[in-house]
């Protein structure tokens, strides 16, 4: 695939971009997903219930269940082939405050959002449905398939006023065909599709540090009213990241958040 993106920046006549397109790619998970007609007890999925082990308490904010966002299952992560620093095994679980929608990724409201890790036997699991009364609080159940793509840290990339048509009209379109990037910006792994500046910097400001990380991300959820019913404010996207020592060290307790729209 970088040699196909090679060979689109000479087609587009990028050369004196090259080098910058080249180092801004990072290798990444894109997800798929499609309704789902049976349950499948420790699959990945995005949407429906989350298979939970004996003793676990659903988590909630301020009293009210959070939303099941989805789980991946690591193993099946694993089986793509993107390098990442994630366990071999085990589940992934996300939720967020996604009734209201009213929590942005600032600390103070971290638990507004949840990121659950089980590496134990899943038949010890079960499916556990929303505990709540509100009708947006389960998003419809959706399978996933993974494909190995190509992200791009564009806000990185500073593109001179002679390549400008060149790459905002035609490469960037080109390049997500070849890319086999889906109509949704579902993905895990390499460097967020940002919409209000870099997300990764954001974490920076809500942690307030400077150049923290690096990070990973566990998961980006775009808008999706074909699959998911959702919409994230004004077609937004959320993301969940997480710092990569305490993702070596499995603190998935400290996954930060943020939430971006038009």
């Amino acid at each position: 695939m970088i040699d196909q993106v090679r060979a689109l920046i000479l087609e587009q006549g990028l050369q004196e971009m090259a080098e910058q397109i080249l180092h801004h790619l990072h290798e990444c998970i894109y997800v798929e997903p499609t309704a789902a007609r049976t349950h499948l007890l420790g699959a990945s999925r995005l949407g429906g219930n989350p298979d939970l082990p004996a003793g676990w308490s659903y988590p909630v904010f301020h009293d009210e269940p959070l939303v099941f966002i989805g789980q991946l299952n690591l193993e099946e992560i694993q089986s793509i082939g993107v390098p990442n620093e994630l366990p071999q095994r085990g589940l992934l679980y996300f939720f967020y405050e996604a009734v209201e929608q009213s929590v942005y990724g600032e600390l103070a409201d971290r638990d507004g959002w949840r990121v659950l890790f089980y590496e134990g036997d899943f038949s010890a699991l079960t499916p556990v449905p929303y505990p709540g009364d509100d009708p947006h609080g389960t998003l419809p159940a959706n399978n996933l398939h993974f494909s190995k793509g190509l992200s791009l840290h564009m806000e990185a990339i500073s593109v001179p006023d002679s390549c400008k048509a060149a790459y905002y009209d035609r490469f960037l379109s080109a390049f997500a065909k070849i890319n086999g990037s889906y109509a949704w910006n579902h993905q895990i792994l390499g460097h967020p599709h940002n919409i209000q500046g870099d997300v990764f910097e954001e974490i920076d400001s809500f942690r307030n540090v400077e150049s923290g990380g690096p990070y990973t991300l566990l998961l980006q959820v775009d808008t999706d009213e074909t699959n998911l019913k959702i919409m994230w404010g004004d077609v937004g996207t959320i993301y969940f990241v997480i710092a990569n020592d305490d993702l070596r060290a499995k603190r998935f307790n400290q996954t930060y958040f943020s939430y971006q729209c038009c």
